[in-house]
This record gives structure tokens, sequence and C-alpha cells, in this order.
């Protein structure tokens, strides 16, 4: 177990699976905070259940703050209790077995530790085992790297910043990376870090002699998918123009894909248009209910 690292878990609405995923988190490090983002009141009473038996600190935000602040209120508690790391976790990951001693490693070792912003690990869709990969930097490290599992020394949010809150959902991870990245930091990937992850469904349609793939996300996560998007389009297009290019490409074949075979498409395309124009306007924060 681990006295350096503390485990921030972010939660909304979950299920009992989420118990495991605790309990495995637990054995590996001394430190755990369960941060939940306005779960009704039978979710948020599993929970208080859990923190006693586990031993681990719950803290309940009233409403759904966005992901970014249940993040950074989990830091924050973790930096007041001493920790020097932090690893980040939903609610649908799960740790295998030397997880953190391995990740830790990871970052101790790295020849360039003190630009090190964080480790991501080998994350593995538990659903069919296939292994995420992710684009690589001009350094060889990660370009971006998703949150869940990601190691980061707590001096870091000194030197970077926090997460930006204004994002609410989406792109939450990749702004980090990409902030810290332009900050001179770099990102590292540990392949002996095993971390099973909930991958959302993504469904294969025919039309018009086409394969088309479809996420079928809700017309609410639609707004956020496409503003944030966006807005980091605006942000990052001088220092990383080839990625910006891919999501400016994967928001418009997003759309042209949930118009041909998704359902509630006039609804999805409205929401869409309104995370274009508040991109173009600069308008963070939440805006629609999730």
């Amino acid at each position: 177990m681990s006295a350096h690292i503390c485990s921030v878990v972010t939660t909304y609405r979950p299920g009992h699976g989420v118990m495991q995923n605790l309990a495995a988190l637990r054995r590996q490090t001394k430190g755990l905070v369960v941060v939940d983002d306005g779960s009704p009141l039978e979710c948020v009473s599993i929970l208080q259940a859990a923190s006693i038996d586990m031993g681990f600190q719950l803290i309940l935000n009233v409403k759904n703050l966005g992901i970014a602040a249940a993040l950074n209120k989990g830091v924050r508690w973790a930096k007041a209790q001493g920790f020097q790391y932090v690893a980040l976790f939903d609610q649908d990951s799960t740790v295998t077995d030397g997880f953190i001693p391995a990740i830790l490693a990871e970052y101790d070792s790295h020849p360039h530790r003190r630009n090190l912003a964080l480790v991501t690990p080998c994350q593995v869709n538990r659903n069919d085992g296939r292994t995420r990969v992710h684009g690589c930097a001009e350094d060889g490290g990660p370009l971006v790297a998703i949150t869940s599992g990601s190691l980061m020394p707590i001096e870091i949010f000194e030197r970077c910043g926090w997460f930006e809150e204004g994002l609410i959902i989406d792109c939450v991870d990749h702004e980090y990376c990409l902030r810290a990245r332009s900050l001179g930091y770099t990102l590292a990937e540990c392949r002996k870090a095993v971390l099973l992850v909930a991958v959302g469904a993504t469904t294969c349609h025919r039309a018009f002699g086409l394969e088309i793939n479809a996420t079928h996300h809700s017309a609410k996560r639609r707004y956020y998918m496409t503003r944030n998007r966006l807005v980091m389009v605006r942000r990052f297009w001088k220092r990383q123009p080839g990625w910006c290019f891919r999501t400016i490409r994967d928001v418009l074949q997003s759309t042209i894909n949930l118009t041909l075979v998704e359902d509630e498409r006039w609804n999805k395309l409205t929401h869409t248009a309104r995370g274009v124009y508040d991109a173009l306007c600069g308008r963070m924060g939440k805006v629609v209910e999730l």
C-alpha cells in the first residue's frame, strides 16, 4: 500500500459495481476520497455506508457541478492531507493487482521526471479486451490521456493550474494535457499498470451502402461534446494543428453519422448547433442540465 498516493474517485448515480472498484483501490493506496456529484439520495446512502465500512473520505456535492469541479475538490482534499500524488478514477474503472506500485515506479524512473505532468496506464476495454491506443507526441509520450487511472504529482497543479470547471464534462482531461504540454511538460504511459475501463458502446449501421458508426450520445451530451471540442480548437490550433484538424474532422463525422442513423436527430442537431454557436461566442459553464 502506497502511503504517498491518494486515489480520487468521482461518482454520479453509481451502480453497485462501484463498491468492488473502491475496494480494489482501498487495498493499494492509503488515501481514498470519493466525490459524488449530486447523485440522488438512494445512491448517496450506499456511498455513506461504504465510506464507513471501507474507511474513505466522502465529499458530497449538493448538485451536479461537473467532472472538473469534482476532481478539483478531491485533489484539494488530498493536498490538505499532505499526499504527494493523486491517482484519478471514474466510477466504472477497475484497477488490477499491482496497479499503483507499477504506475508509481514508472513515474519515479522516468528520465524527465521533473517535467512529467502525469502517467497514464494501459487501459483495457473490459467488454472486448481491446487496449486503448494513445497518439504519440514528438517527445514519444502520449499527446493526451484520459483522466481515469492517471497518476499526477500534486505539485503539478501549482504549476499548471486546476482542471477547468467551465468545461463541465467533455474534454476536461485533454484540455489539461494540452495545457501542460504548452507549458513545457510531458506525459508518459505505463504498460505494466493495467486498468479495466468501461467504454461506451458504438453500434454499426448500414445506410446508403456504407457502414456507419454511431455513439448514440444524448442531445445534451452532444452540446458539451461539440462546444468543448471547438473551444479547444480555438485555444490550441497554433500549438497542436494536427490534433485540432482531427478534432474538427471528428465533430463533422459524428454529426453526419447521427443525422443518418440515430434517433432524435433534430434535437441532437439543435444541441450540436447550439454548441457550435456558444464555442464561437466563448460561452462556458453549465448551459444545459445533464
